[in-house]
This record gives structure tokens, sequence and C-alpha cells, in this order.
């Protein structure tokens, strides 16, 4: 009994003593409104990829929404270094990534910076360039930058999970975004719709389907 009590009091300590890292919206730098709901897909993204790793824990993406509502920082379009410390801080988080995304014509560039929430300094910053409609491989790059400044080990099924393209559609990319807004605000019937939207665009979107099955399990709990 003692031996197993002490396997799991290590254990915890395991779990409790891990770094946690938070991904904070990137802003809009386009002006143009369109774009806006990206912010919220692209960090959806890099969650989903970066959870898929042992070494840090990954703040999920409901937590940080539920911060920055409490903070009142969803109008300001704008996260800038000490709101990122601010709000890591606030999700228990020791570095956060933030950052901006500008999309001209068809060329989408990607600007993030990872801060050490305890001191913050910026231990990262990353600048990826390439073609709108190859947006999933600037967000690919900028997820094995990450693995690779950490020196993360990664199982061959981890480095699989983390490589797996969700989607290689911009519309049905930019579609789930605007889901994830709606989600968001409260509207589950135009997030379904929405999310029906995108699996149209592209049926193999694993990410969208586990999304509408979830919300539709939701709202006949809701009916119920």
């Amino acid at each position: 009994m003692l031996r197993i009590l002490s396997i799991l009091f290590f254990i915890s300590n395991l779990l409790f003593s891990s770094e946690t890292i938070a991904v904070s919206y990137f802003d809009n730098t386009s002006d143009i409104k369109e774009f806006n709901p990206l912010s919220k897909g692209l960090a959806d993204m890099l969650i989903t990829d970066l959870s898929n790793q042992d070494k840090f824990h990954i703040v999920e993406r409901e937590k940080l929404e539920k911060l920055i509502r409490e903070i009142e920082l969803g109008d300001s379009g704008f996260i800038d270094k000490n709101t990122a410390q601010e709000l890591g801080k606030g999700l228990g988080a020791t570095y956060m990534l933030t950052g901006s995304f500008l999309i001209i014509d068809e060329t989408m560039r990607i600007d993030a910076r990872l801060i050490d929430v305890g001191s913050g300094e910026i231990i990262m910053a990353e600048e990826i360039t390439g073609e709108k409609n190859a947006f999933f491989e600037l967000e690919k790059e900028l997820v094995n930058k990450l693995i690779n400044q950490f020196d993360i080990g990664l199982s061959r099924t981890q480095s699989r999970k983390i490589n797996k393209v969700q989607t290689k559609s911009f519309d049905s990319f930019s579609t789930y975004s605007s889901a994830l807004v709606e989600l968001d605000d409260g509207n589950l019937e135009k997030s379904i719709i929405l999310l029906e939207k995108a699996t149209e665009f592209d049926e193999d979107f694993d990410k969208a389907w586990e999304k509408l099955e979830n919300l539709e399990h939701r709202i006949a709990d809701l009916l119920k």
C-alpha cells in the first residue's frame, strides 16, 4: 500500500511540476475585418498540435477565451507584450506564445513571439511568410520551431500527430474560425451551420467534424 501511495505521489508531482505554455490569439494586422476570426482559428490549431507532446502542459483555448472576457480584452484586438504577460500569469503559464498575422493578396505572414511570463523576456521571435493558401505549412513551421526551441523529444506517434494537416482549404479553415467566434458568443446554431459549411469545403477536416459532433450532443442535452 505504501509503495502504491509513493508511486501516486511521484506521478502527481510530475503532473503538477510540468511547465505550461499558453497560446494567445494572434492579432490581425491586415486591416481586413473578414480575417479577424482567423485569430481564433490559428490559436486553436496551434493548441491542438502542441498538445501532442508531453513535456509541456498546453492551456485550453476555452480558458484563454474566458480570461480575455473577464479582463475585457475582447474588443481591443491587440495583445502587446505586457498584456500577454498578464494573460500568461492569469492562466498560470510559464510561457506565452503570441504575435500577429498579415494577409496581403495571396501572401500570409505570421510574426510570433514566445514570452517568458515570469521575466517578460522574449525568448523566441519568428517571422514566417508564405502563400495564404498554404497557411497550414506556416502553422506547422511555427509549431516545429517551438519544438526545436525547447528541444522536445517526440515519439513517432507524437511526430505524426503534430505534422498531420487538419485542412489544406483556406475557405474551410476560415469558416471553421468563424464557427469558433459564434461558439464563443453562445450562438450554437450559427456555429453548427458554419461547421457544416467548413466540412463541405473539406470533408476530411477532422477537427471540424469533431467540434460539430460535440456541439450537436451539447444541443441535444440542452433540449432534454
